[in-house]
């Protein structure tokens, strides 16, 4: 099923709580939208929202009944992050209506069953997903999964002095499972998140654990220590506590959305902002933790949405375009194999590449679902055009066979297009600088007036001069 939305190419924020129709609905669903934080964030940026709209629309056509369905069946986690992605975009809110009614009815599947099983980051990440979504966290699928994460968070001793181990890992959280304790940072920032948009008295001691795990130049480690360890403060240097993008990114989105506005919280903030700002490369990407070590989408697009959130807007900027460049769109005369799988994002520039005649792999799908789903939240900050789309030859007229030069205006940074007359085309991508593209094309046989033609995802621009043979 399409849910097809024409973006809007020029737009400094677009909100709408309208929902699109899916079917027949007696009433709009509550539509997700982009959170406060993000409305702030961009109320003064002029963005293209074209580049997050057809990502979010792609996302949504790889939904099966509101899931997510890899080749073992439903993955809710990203699921979830395909949620979060698509509140950031106007006009998705039939399709998190049919994510959340999918969850709801699977969440024990996800979080556990809460006697044997509970899993502390999934339950924290519901129930962020589920105030994204509009809906109630206490009563999720019939599930509080605010009570259920309070259960999973260590508690604060009532004499620090007589349980120093106690005290040292209060706030923490903790899975409870046969099958092993797989809580993490990442875990532990939206448990930051979901506590402290519930309220929850356990809220402050979950704060106070994730800012442990900030190491003195402002970057955020992966991994706890063992619970019988009595510092269990990222110590930086050693090991267990390397640097991880990924998790300073998301510690930076879960404590901007936690609203915590303690100076503790701040210069956190602060400190984590600096250290991506210095972390990123000069093309705008960010290159993953080890073992990956490798440039790609995912620590670019969630990094620039963290910068984008703590206001960093050139670095944002950056990381933006990097990200839209690994967004192929082919369409027309540069058609390939991934025109049908238009606004997807490529993990790596050689994904595309190796996909362009063969189009995605089935093996390689998931991978394009999780670059893309971090993909939109990044591409909130890809900056808008100088113009409107035009295109112009050089030349009223010209003989055939001969190269004339066109210019093509209106492109967004980083933005892919077709310029085509008969016969010939060519693919360009917008400057940083937003100016004009010049190239040749060469000009078809025949006594007649030629159309030149430029296309994007979105929009089209045409011109026209006369050809004599």
């Amino acid at each position: 099923m399409h849910h097809r939305i024409r973006p809007i190419r020029t737009a400094a924020v677009a909100l709408s709580t309208a929902a699109l129709g899916v079917g027949v609905l007696a009433a709009p669903p509550v539509a997700a939208e982009p959170t406060p934080a993000l409305r702030a964030a961009k109320a003064t940026v002029k963005t293209d929202s074209t580049p997050s709209t057809i990502a979010a629309e792609w996302l949504a056509d790889e939904l099966t009944n509101g899931l997510m369905v890899g080749e073992n069946g439903p993955d809710f986690g990203l699921t979830i992050d395909t949620g979060m992605a698509l509140s950031t975009v106007v006009d998705q809110g039939a399709v998190n209506a049919q994510i959340t009614t999918a969850l709801e009815a699977r969440i024990d599947d996800y979080v556990g069953d809460g006697t044997k099983e509970s899993y502390a980051g999934p339950l924290a990440k519901a129930a962020a997903y589920a105030k994204v979504a509009k809906r109630n966290p206490t009563s999720y699928g019939g599930v509080n999964l605010i009570t259920r994460l309070e259960e999973r968070t260590a508690d604060v001793p009532a004499d620090p002095a007589a349980e120093p181990q106690a005290a040292a890992i209060a706030g923490r959280i903790f899975d409870k499972s046969e099958f092993g304790n797989y809580a993490n940072v990442i875990g532990q920032s939206y448990a930051v998140r979901a506590l402290s948009q519930a309220r929850s008295t356990e809220a402050a001691a979950a704060r106070d654990f994730l800012l442990k795990q900030q190491c003195a130049s402002g970057y955020f480690r992966a991994r706890f220590e063992k619970a019988n360890v009595p510092n269990q403060s990222c110590t930086e240097g050693a090991p267990g506590s390397e640097a991880d993008p990924d998790a300073t990114a998301l510690a930076v989105i879960n404590l901007v959305e936690s609203d915590d506005k303690t100076p503790a919280v701040q210069a956190a903030l602060d400190k984590a902002g600096a250290w991506l700002v210095d972390r990123q490369r000069g093309s705008g990407a960010f290159r993953a933790a080890a073992p990956i070590s490798k440039i790609n989408t995912n620590s670019t697009a969630i990094a620039g949405f963290a910068l984008g959130l703590l206001k960093e807007r050139d670095a944002a900027l950056k990381a933006a375009l990097w990200v839209r460049k690994n967004q192929p769109v082919d369409k027309y005369k540069c058609r390939t194999a991934l025109t049908k799988d238009m606004g997807a994002v490529a993990y790596r520039k050689d994904r595309v590449k190796a996909s362009s005649t063969t189009g995605i792999p089935a093996s390689a799908r998931d991978e394009w679902r999780r670059a893309t789903a971090q993909a939109v939240l990044g591409l909130q900050f890809a900056p808008a055009s100088k113009d409107d789309l035009k295109i112009v030859s050089v030349r009223k007229q010209a003989r055939a066979g001969e190269r004339v030069q066109f210019r093509v205006y209106g492109l967004a940074p980083s933005e892919s297009a077709c310029m085509q007359v008969k016969g010939d085309f060519r693919r360009v991508k917008g400057k940083k600088s937003g100016d004009k593209i010049v190239r040749k094309l060469q000009l078809p046989a025949g006594n007649q007036r030629r159309v030149g033609l430029v296309k994007t995802s979105d929009d089209e621009a045409r011109t026209s001069l006369r050809v004599r043979n």
